[in-house]
């Protein structure tokens, strides 16, 4: 796999970037310009990444994904160009969790020590609700 900085680079000039009007905090401003921005990708149609990214893509990120397209909307800032860095961002940190190959799991042994030591405790615990019984009179 490429570096993730480079292919980000090159994934920039298939970016399609929507513009509509933010909602929140802003008075006027909010009502006149369009600061939310919604970055789309169709990466099903890219030549940038393979086949098996792809699918690891749709497998790892399927909240993003609608259809063939990642939509990546932003609106945490009143500047146009600062939700569009903010997008390209999620879109780099998305791919990283898509592409980030999982550690396998060494599997362990339970030492017999704890083993031991759980038996134990079991067969106190049983002592004691054993002493909580009744006694019965007959028995004497």
């Amino acid at each position: 796999m490429k570096n993730i900085f480079l292919l980000i680079e090159e994934i920039k000039k298939e970016l399609v970037f929507e513009t509509s009007r933010s909602s929140g905090k802003g008075g006027q401003h909010v009502n006149k310009t369009e600061s939310r921005v919604t970055l789309v990708w169709s990466f099903t149609d890219s030549n940038l990444i393979s086949e098996k990214e792809k699918e690891l893509i749709v497998s790892k990120v399927k909240t993003y994904i609608s259809g063939n397209l990642i939509r990546i909307s932003t609106e945490e800032n009143r500047s146009q160009i600062k939700n569009k860095k903010k997008s390209i961002y999620k879109l780099k940190s998305i791919l990283e969790e898509a592409f980030k190959v999982d550690k396998l799991r060494k599997k362990s042994r339970v030492p017999r020590s704890v083993k031991e030591k759980r038996i134990k405790t079991k067969k106190q615990k049983g002592e004691i609700k054993k002493s909580r019984k009744k006694i019965d009179k007959r028995e004497f």
